[in-house]
């Protein structure tokens, strides 16, 4: 490890469900580096969405030029993009991820048994970094997935109910949680029959014109989104091309009847539904506003392009077995 590296470690406190349990992991971060002895690190506490994106930009402003600095996401997916948003496109940063949150998307992929070794702060302190695809969005940064249609809209459906639970009495909050994915699919099916998933797009991808009607577009650079959940179950990270998913399906009903189907990558059974596609750079557009999400943030547009950057992201791998899918 580099001694002159900083290390600037962003926490998201409602991924801890109990404040006990936050700051158990926050004694752990003091206790380890009051052992090494070292003193060039500094903890920062999120406050509200993209809080630590602002952060980490004015935190590499103050170090001296050429300083490398490694940034820890402590929490679940939305603190691990707010990060990713923060160090896009600076130089000598790299990423890692102590997996607290609910779901942990882009973590599964290097293995769920393996999530205590990305808890240890300790090996992440000395862990190796890998190279790993980002997707540019125009105007924000994605590791997993960016959706359109109905997956857009069941991000919206589920971010509803959830922030309406999380509001409630501590038993409602704590049944939000146990109840994720149920949420989910009664989000995506509630999705499934809103009349404004389905429209017409033009679309470009690596200058293929598929333009045409559709229910949902999926562009994935890994397997997972919502957890465990592979709809594209052979997109990987750091292969240098995007997986893209085009649902055609025009009756609502036979849409979400499909989505236990979708969500296991099973796509090629049903070729008069979905469209798969390979491609490092996507182009949609509409005559009217749509709803799109990127890692589960959501974005309204006319106009989604989204561009693969290969090897852009030096990602800590705790497991130091290198990223890979679970049943692989």
């Amino acid at each position: 490890m580099n001694n002159t590296m900083k290390h600037l470690l962003i926490l998201n406190p409602k991924s801890f469900w109990h404040t006990w349990k936050q700051e158990a992991v926050l004694a752990r971060i003091h206790e380890f580096f009051k052992i090494t002895g070292a003193d060039n690190y500094v903890v920062h506490i999120s406050r509200f969405p993209r809080d630590a994106t602002g952060f980490i930009r004015r935190f590499m402003r103050e170090l001296p030029p050429g300083t490398p600095l490694r940034v820890y996401a402590i929490g679940g997916d939305g603190i691990l993009f707010d990060c990713l948003n923060g160090i896009a496109g600076l130089p000598n940063v790299e990423l890692a991820a102590l997996p607290y949150g609910h779901v942990n998307s882009f973590i599964w992929g290097f293995g769920r048994q393996n999530w205590p070794l990305f808890r240890d702060i300790a090996r992440q302190f000395t862990a190796p970094t890998v190279p790993m695809d980002i997707m540019y969005c125009g105007d924000t940064y994605a590791f997993n997935s960016c959706t359109v249609g109905i997956e857009a809209q069941a991000v919206l459906n589920i971010e509803r109910l959830r922030n309406s639970m999380r509001e409630g009495e501590q038993f409602t909050r704590w049944l939000g949680r146990r109840l994720y994915t149920a949420i989910f699919y009664a989000g995506a099916i509630a999705a499934c029959f809103n009349k404004e998933v389905y429209r017409h797009y033009e679309i470009d991808i690596d200058g293929e014109d598929l333009s045409g009607s559709y229910r949902s577009i999926l562009i994935a650079n890994g397997p997972y989104y919502g957890g465990n959940k592979s709809p594209a179950s052979a997109a990987m990270p750091n292969d240098g091309m995007m997986d893209i998913i085009l649902t055609r399906s025009r009756n609502p009903l036979r849409a979400a009847v499909l989505i236990p189907f979708y969500l296991k990558g099973r796509q090629q059974q049903f070729p008069g539904d979905f469209m798969l596609k390979r491609g490092r750079k996507i182009r949609i557009s509409s005559a009217e506003l749509f709803l799109s999400a990127c890692d589960g943030v959501i974005f309204y547009r006319k106009i989604f392009s989204v561009e693969l950057m290969s090897g852009a992201l030096r990602f800590v791998d705790a497991a130091r077995q290198g990223y890979r899918r679970i049943d692989g």
